[in-house]
């Protein structure tokens, strides 16, 4: 008996095995836009998790407790960045707003100089028909040969008639087209500055650029 006690007693404890680890499903961590959460106080932890959002994986729990947090911040790594200077991005906001308005200008003036540029056009296009037209009256009358003035030239004065009549139309509404486009433009925030001291149509365009003025 006393043999078997100490057999007993010398054999090695039993080595428990060890348990396979179960892996946790790390959480997405979401820094919320500055528009989505209040600005921070006094700039500690609470106050940035306050700019955090997690996103759990799918059937885990709620509650989240000290031992929880532990077990979720494994393997996670926050970053956050820092906002720029108010001043320099109310600079970036003011050349944006200037570059959109000198662009808007550019558009408007071009259109209403593109407007100018066609009265113009169709003036110089009437006053040419009515000179062609003239001509022909002329010589329709002054030719002896019937034939030469009935088989050319009036079907020539005819079609100057024609292209005088369509012009004179085109430019009557060709000559309110300036006017509708400045309605439209300061309809669209252009300012009536933009419309004034412009060049002749018909001589070189420059280039525009934002005057400002009223």
């Amino acid at each position: 008996m006393n043999v078997l006690l100490m057999l007993v007693l010398a054999a090695p404890p039993a080595v428990k095995p060890t348990p396979t680890p179960v892996p946790i499903a790390t959480p997405t961590v979401v820094l919320l836009p500055s528009s989505q959460r209040s600005a921070p106080a006094a700039g500690g932890l609470a106050d940035l998790a306050r700019g955090i959002k997690l996103r759990l994986p799918a059937g885990d729990s709620r509650v989240i407790t000290n031992e929880r947090v532990k077990e979720l911040s494994r393997g996670v790594e926050l970053t956050t960045s820092v906002p720029g200077p108010p001043e320099q991005a109310e600079a970036g906001r003011v050349e944006q707003a200037t570059r959109e308005e000198g662009e808007k200008q550019q558009y408007w003036v071009e259109r209403y100089q593109e407007a100018r540029r066609e009265v113009e056009d169709l003036q110089a296009e009437v006053a040419r028909l009515e000179e062609e037209t003239a001509r022909l009256e002329r010589d329709f009358y002054s030719r002896d040969d019937p034939a030469y003035r009935d088989g050319v030239i009036k079907p020539a004065w005819d079609q100057a008639l024609e292209d005088l009549r369509a012009n004179r139309e085109k430019l009557e509404e060709a000559r309110s087209a300036p006017d509708r486009v400045k309605d439209e433009a300061l309809r669209d925030g252009a300012l009536p500055g933009w419309f004034r001291g412009l060049p002749e149509p018909s001589a070189p365009k420059a280039e525009a650029t934002p005057s400002g003025g009223g």
